[in-house]
């Protein structure tokens, strides 16, 4: 795959943070990308990430949210995604990591649905 990834912090200022995850999420771009994802994950626990302009994720993408999923737990947040696409999506939902974090269809839903509280 070709594209870079990209994480880019959309909005910290309300109960939580938002932030979107663009190009691709493969062995080549997650090593670089999840020390800035984590440092966000921990700075920020309470974390929604858009996916929508995500163009490939293999297992490193995979284990790159699982692994952010666990940061922000261990800091007593939670992190859902929105608007994955289709590849990616059918991804979360083979290996059951949809089943662990949270995704909705669209960053609208993602909101609606972030629980007030700090833990789920």
């Amino acid at each position: 795959m070709s594209s870079d990834s990209q994480l880019t912090v959309l909005d910290t200022s309300g109960r939580l943070t938002v932030a979107a995850l663009a190009g691709d999420l493969d062995f080549r771009t997650t090593s670089s990308l999840y020390p800035e994802a984590a440092e966000l994950a921990t700075a920020h626990p309470r974390l929604v990430l858009d996916l929508s302009k995500v163009t490939f994720c293999d297992s490193s993408g995979l284990n790159m949210l699982l692994r952010l999923r666990r940061r922000v737990s261990e800091n007593d947040g939670w992190l859902a995604v929105a608007a994955p696409p289709a590849q990616t999506l059918r991804l979360m939902t083979v290996t059951g990591a949809d089943q662990v974090i949270p995704v909705h269809g669209s960053l609208a839903e993602a909101l609606a649905a972030a629980p007030d509280r700090t833990a789920e």
